[in-house]
């Protein structure tokens, strides 16, 4: 019979450890039980890569800049921390989104018409997209990586000009190496369903009209991206308060061993028994962390890499720009030769972060393509950044602000064999009942995907405990 008050151990304090030991303690109390709740995080400061730091007037994030508001589990985590009446919507400007590609700001057309006489592609190139209701559908089942698809599906010119930076401008990656059904699962349901993308979006046109409902695409009907008055480091900050008691920083998880029914977290100079155990860390810690508790998972989460992603912040005064920046960033294909995979125009995306009169590019460099750029000093980084915005922003004078994150070990990289590896950790959950694998390393990379994996594992726990107690 174990504990009438549990002991759960949460390793790692990001938004993914945050969010699920709040949750865990917040449904206990919902269900009438407690738990004894410690969260152990290895760096002297909790939020991981979201946080926000607000300097001169211009909000910088660390690492995203918002969340999408069509996953209900983020939405309903920040009604019970009491946050709703704090969220920004995305200004309308947002809509406006850009692809830089043979040395010109192209603004990607927003329906279909606008698309066929846009410059965003060539001739042939948009007319092979047209033809995407033409190609068969794939039925073989083997696994395939995103380019694959696209090129497939939509054409080479689609595939490696808009794609492809697309695709970097969320996950850092090579569409490449990148699985389809582990990245855009919906992609595939798609095809798979209604025989291709154009034909899946007829399909359901004539739903929306039949019942009166607004079409969705493939990220979700009519998404918002939402963020904080102070930024997304109100959400962490918001969490980490809650949690002030429980925290333990500056405090890495070593191994992890079972024992006596339950679990024991070896430290630097302690060991910690738990009943439960949630590795909320990036996969490579948890490798470590597992290696000699069960060497086929903790081999399988040290193979997800972890690309490269440095940030960089410049404000400039409006008239030092060539360009409006009005509108949501723009993307930058690999042929192009700069090495920023694109750049957020935060101020416009979100008015108010940055002072009256002044712009904030917030660009991304290095991921998947560009792993190298992990060599570069903070300032050759942001002479980088600053010699692509002369190019691609007409920028005619040195930034009037600067700020760098540097993430050597950034975003997940969802590869082909993506999915088998994820099912190596659910295999040992199954195993050893009370341990759980989470976070962006596995089943999504947002703070959407983050949010609804910890209400999964803060219910498993509280299911699983009530039938064991």
């Amino acid at each position: 019979m174990p504990n009438s008050i549990p002991k759960i151990a949460v390793v790692g304090g990001g938004v993914a450890g945050l969010a699920t030991a709040w949750l865990m303690a917040e449904l206990g109390r919902e269900a009438g039980r407690r738990a004894e709740i410690t969260v152990f995080e290895a760096l002297p400061e909790p939020g991981g890569a979201t946080r926000t730091d607000i300097m001169e007037g211009f909000t910088c994030e660390w690492g995203p800049n918002g969340f999408l508001d069509n996953e209900p589990a983020t939405l309903d985590l920040v009604a019970r921390l009491g946050l709703t009446d704090r969220l920004v919507k995305a200004d309308e400007s947002a809509g406006r989104r850009f692809i830089y590609w043979g040395g010109k700001m192209r603004e990607l057309p927003t329906k279909p018409p606008a698309f066929l006489v846009s410059d965003i592609l060539p001739w042939p190139a948009k007319l092979r997209v047209a033809g995407e209701i033409l190609v068969p559908a794939k039925r073989n089942g083997a696994e395939e990586t995103v380019y694959s698809f696209g090129r497939r599906r939509l054409g080479r010119g689609f595939a490696d000009l808009l794609l492809d930076p697309m695709v970097s401008g969320i996950f850092a990656g090579d569409t490449r190496e990148l699985s389809l059904e582990a990245v855009f699962p919906k992609m595939v349901a798609m095809e798979r369903e209604y025989g291709g993308l154009f034909r899946a979006l007829i399909a359901k046109s004539r739903e929306a009209k039949r019942t009166g409902r607004k079409m969705g695409g493939p990220s979700g009907a009519n998404a918002v991206l939402h963020t904080f008055r102070e930024g997304m480091g109100e959400l962490t900050a918001a969490l980490a308060s809650r949690l002030a008691g429980a925290l333990r920083l500056a405090s890495p998880v070593q191994a992890l061993e079972v024992r006596d029914g339950g679990f024991l977290l070896r430290l630097e100079n302690e060991t910690v028994p738990a009943d439960a155990v949630v590795l909320a860390c990036p996969s490579w810690a948890a490798a470590e962390i597992i290696a000699g508790l069960d060497p086929d998972a903790a081999q399988a989460a040290g193979r997800i890499w972890h690309a490269p992603v440095d940030v960089v912040c410049h404000g400039h005064p409006a008239p030092n720009l060539g360009h409006d920046l009005h509108g949501f960033g723009v993307l930058v294909p690999r042929s192009e030769g700069l090495r920023a995979l694109g750049s957020l125009w935060s101020d416009s995306i979100f008015p108010g972060q940055a002072p009256a009169g002044m712009k904030l590019l917030r660009t991304i460099l290095g991921g998947a393509h560009d792993p190298a750029i992990a060599e570069l000093s903070d300032a050759e980084l942001e002479r980088t950044a600053h010699r692509n915005h002369e190019q691609m922003f007409g920028v005619r004078a040195e930034p009037a602000f600067r700020r760098v994150f540097r993430h050597p070990r950034g975003i997940a990289q969802y590869t082909l064999g993506h999915l088998g590896r994820v099912a190596q950790t659910e295999r040992l959950e199954r195993e050893l009942p009370g341990l759980y694998f989470t976070g962006a390393s596995y089943r999504g990379v947002s703070v959407n995907g983050c949010a609804k994996d910890a209400f999964r594992v803060a219910r498993a726990f509280w299911d699983q405990w009530g039938a064991r107690s």
